[in-house]
């Protein structure tokens, strides 16, 4: 059923679309946020003006997350002021946290309401299942008890606790099963391919740990990768996946020419006293002259000791390895940064790309990134490109590097190897 002001599904319509999406989430096809929105002081509007407004508020809030949410997502009114919004195929918190700082910044600007300008404020719940919570009133009640806890705390938004038993039992379980995992080759690394945007080729790929667990079958990233770093099994895998991708790497050089591989470095490990000597060992075991390593950090990385961490990064360049900085732009980014940076490439987050042909402002925030990256001499890489549109738009930007579903998806080795063999330029 809809509600008859904003023509979106209604609270007991959206309950059913959610039940939907948690049994595909048991079935393994996809994983979802869930994001509980409030406007703030609703009642306040209605006082200062009258219901009339009120109501054109609702509507044009409506048409906000609309615009905001992406094809795939599910938009519904559950309450008088509150929204709720379901995101497909998000891989942690951060992915989710970003989608509520885009509607935020949406509102920054005030509601033009007949001869009145009607500032919105919002504040956010979000959960993730199967994290958080695994049906469908529990997984609401933990979003909504993260948006009051953020709303006392005067934050805008909130996460949910991981406090239901079941979901604290199979976090368990699968810590348990880490280790096991790691003899049974479990793990597998993937490979999406990055293309060059000025000539559509293939210029290297990057890697993305999956698990395919014997009985669960493929576990989500944002679930087992937070179990890994928490565990103390993040060291091993990493230097796994690096002599993997070293190795898958020296093959593609040999009969493709010049492909760089990326892996991701956490922020704790970086600071590790043993990082570089394990990456020197893999290097030298796999030949770095004709490989070109790019190792993928994020913003926070360099921010709770940036002298020991470019410290560190400034000797693994030193080896011949590349350093990027990931999901550039959602951070802690900082202009005094970038004169002491020991950097080789900043990418752009899928967040600002997703929307980049419909949105302005994200365009222009891009066009400000392609242009002081290139002002220090850094590649640009784009992520999350969906569609030629897109893909030629940021082209014509200048951006270096893309990847996302309209050039490949991740992909095992052996698959990826067959792409490049049978690779014949993008589609019309």
């Amino acid at each position: 059923m809809k509600d008859n002001l904003t023509q979106l599904d209604n609270r007991e319509t959206f309950f059913e679309i959610l039940a939907e999406h948690i049994v595909s989430v048991h079935n393994n096809k996809i994983k979802f946020a869930l994001l509980v929105i409030d406007i703030n002081r609703f009642e306040r509007i209605n006082s200062l003006y009258d219901y009339s407004v009120g109501d054109l508020v609702l509507k044009q809030f409506t048409q906000l997350l609309s615009n905001a949410k992406r094809e795939q997502d599910y938009l519904a009114r559950i309450g008088d002021n509150r929204f709720a919004l379901i995101l497909v195929d998000i891989l942690n918190t951060g992915h989710a946290t970003l989608a509520a700082h885009k509607i935020l910044r949406l509102l920054k600007t005030h509601f033009e309401i007949d001869d009145n300008k009607v500032l919105v404020e919002a504040t956010i719940g979000i959960g993730l299942c199967p994290i958080h919570a695994s049906k469908t009133l529990k997984l609401v009640k933990e979003c909504e008890a993260a948006l009051k806890s953020a709303r006392q705390q005067k934050e805008s938004i909130g996460i949910a606790a991981v406090s239901n038993n079941d979901e604290l039992s199979l976090l368990r379980e699968l810590e348990l099963d880490i280790e096991e995992a790691l003899h049974n080759r479990e793990f597998a690394v993937y490979y999406q391919p990055k293309l060059s945007l000025h000539t559509g080729k293939p210029v290297g790929a990057e890697a993305l740990l999956r698990w395919n667990h014997t009985t669960r079958g493929f576990i989500s990233p944002s679930v087992f990768i937070p179990i890994i770093e928490a565990s103390g099994f993040i060291k091993p895998i990493t230097g796994w996946i690096i002599n993997s991708v070293l190795r898958h790497s020296s093959r593609w050089t040999e009969k493709w020419g010049p492909l760089s591989v990326s892996a991701n470095i956490t922020p704790e490990l970086i600071f590790k006293l043993d990082l570089k000597n394990f990456v020197t060992n893999a290097l030298n075991l796999w030949g770095s002259d004709n490989i070109t390593l790019i190792l993928e950090i994020i913003e926070r990385s360099f921010v709770e000791d940036t002298e020991t961490c470019f410290a560190i990064l400034k000797e693994l360049q030193l080896m011949g390895v590349h350093i990027s900085i990931d999901d550039f732009g959602t951070g802690y980014s900082s202009l005094a940064y970038f004169k002491l940076l020991p950097i080789n490439e900043l990418k752009i987050d899928q967040s600002f790309v997703s929307d980049l042909v419909k949105d302005k402002a994200n365009a222009k925030l891009i066009q400000l990134m392609i242009e002081l990256g290139h002002n220090f001499d850094l590649k640009i890489v784009a992520e999350g490109i969906e569609d030629k549109a897109t893909f030629d738009t940021l082209a014509a930007m200048g951006c270096d590097v893309g990847q996302g579903y309209y050039m490949a998806k991740a992909m095992p080795e052996k698959e990826f190897e067959n792409w490049l063999e049978t690779f014949n330029g993008l589609p019309d």
